[in-house]
């Protein structure tokens, strides 16, 4: 028997999608707009407030929060597809995927202070305010 999501594979008894695969994307896009929408409604309290340059900064570090939750859930990815073949190594990966994204979370603030002249605590702000999203984004169940 062929299952089409199998892309050709031969199965010869029944199987279903990793459900396990299908739960952590939606988990993830879960996360992701709860970030995206946190960031939103600061952006309108805070546009009347303190005007569109704060808004802009705002975003910025918003987005860099978001860049930081992509970057993790790949690297949780990688460490999964890894703990099949070596545990030890799967842990490296986690290790690796939590010093990159503190090494990009700093690179995106430092560039949006120093290069780009954001405003520094619209940017904290921002980026708070949407990893506070994380507390909001409880795991999809695999079944």
């Amino acid at each position: 028997m062929w299952v089409p999501f199998l892309k050709g594979v031969p199965v010869t008894k029944y199987t279903r999608p990793n459900v396990y695969a299908h739960a952590f994307r939606r988990t993830l896009y879960r996360l992701l707009l709860i970030q995206v929408f946190l960031m939103g409604i600061a952006a309108l309290i805070a546009f009347p407030i303190r005007g569109s340059e704060f808004v802009i900064a705002l975003l910025y570090g918003g987005a860099a929060s978001l860049g930081s939750t992509l970057v993790g859930a790949w690297r949780v990815c990688v460490a999964t597809d890894e703990a099949s073949r070596n545990a030890t190594l799967a842990m490296a990966e986690l290790y690796k995927g939590t010093l990159l994204r503190i090494v990009l979370v700093a690179a995106l603030l430092a560039s949006g202070m120093g290069w780009l002249k954001l405003q520094a605590l619209a940017m904290l702000i921002g980026f708070i305010v949407a990893q506070t999203g994380v507390f909001f984004a409880r795991p999809m169940r695999a079944y």
